[in-house]
């Protein structure tokens, strides 16, 4: 890779390619930023240049990023964040002082892992702020968040399950994780597939689907599975297992704690399982206000200082 001065780059460009990551779509891209097709694939273009990749590929008849396009996602949007600070005027939000509440929607999960360190958080630092959880649901939030119904939402899936029209934060990955129960009698220290296809399975499905990431994985190499169960909440499926003879294979931070009261057991998945990402979404209404902006860094600081990226 050639060596990249920075003061060579426009910053424009580098607005264009977090858009660019984000949308995956070249299109989608050049509509959010207000410019032609012709122009941002020129700007496409500069940006291979730049950075010595292609950054996006074609796959089928959409685009995908690359390897070092997802290695860029995250922290050019966290550059971005900063220079808006910088350059940002306005109103101040002062959190220790402000009554705002805030209206945030996730499923347990998105609770179970947020909520405890974020409150710790607002207690400390903004002790008059209040917080106003709502489920997620099993729509889009996008509707809700337009018309100012709430604030931000948290989605657990494939980061392009979210809907473009909306901005996204990725703040972390699952690590996946399969579970029995302790005196499982077909289970021993390691999982096979054959016997990980042959029992029953319970599926964590917060928007009603009746097939998740196992099974389109296992599609891929011709194997299925049985899901005799499949529940909208993660906290209850642990309970199921330490009860029956099925399997769950889910989030490991959610196995772990279970575990320590309940009589189940963590097992590695016979296969490599692509991992789901917990994002946080909001409306172009909300972008540039400054409590949100304020609410959204918070969060971000708060998984960072937690390590809840390794879903340890």
């Amino acid at each position: 890779m050639h060596e990249m001065n920075l003061k060579s780059v426009d910053t424009n460009l580098l607005v264009a390619l977090e858009i660019l990551l984000r949308r995956e779509s070249v299109s989608d891209a050049a509509r959010e930023l207000g410019r032609s097709q012709s122009a941002m694939s020129h700007a496409l273009n500069r940006l291979r240049e730049v950075f010595d990749d292609d950054l996006l590929v074609r796959s089928g008849r959409g685009m995908v990023r690359t390897e070092r396009g997802d290695e860029l996602v995250m922290p050019l949007r966290e550059a971005l964040d900063r220079l808006e600070q910088v350059v940002t005027t306005g109103g101040q939000f002062d959190p220790a002082a402000s009554g705002a509440v805030f209206e945030i929607a996730t499923n347990d999960y998105g609770q179970f892992v947020l909520l405890p360190p974020l409150i710790e958080r607002l207690q400390n630092q903004a002790p008059r702020v209040d917080l106003r959880v709502r489920e997620l649901g099993s729509e889009p939030p996008t509707r809700r968040l337009a018309t100012g119904e709430i604030d931000l939402a948290f989605t657990l899936g494939l980061p392009e399950h979210v809907p473009q029209s909306l901005y996204r934060r990725d703040l972390f990955q699952l690590d996946l994780v399969s579970v029995v129960r302790t005196e499982h009698p077909e289970v021993g220290e390691k999982f096979d597939l054959d016997t990980f296809c042959e029992l029953a399975h319970i599926l964590v499905s917060p928007l009603g689907d009746d097939e998740g990431v196992v099974d389109m994985t296992l599609r891929r190499i011709d194997r299925v599975r049985r899901v005799a169960v499949v529940v909208p909440h993660f906290m209850v499926a642990p309970h199921l297992v330490a009860t029956t003879d099925m399997v769950l294979t889910t989030s490991r931070s959610v196995a772990k704690s279970f575990a320590e009261f309940l009589p189940i057991r963590l097992l590695e998945p016979p296969l490599e399982l692509k991992r789901g990402t917990l994002s946080m979404v909001w409306h172009p209404r909300s972008h540039g206000e400054e409590r949100h902006r304020w609410l959204r860094r918070t969060i971000r600081e708060v998984v960072s200082e937690q390590e809840l990226n390794q879903d340890s």
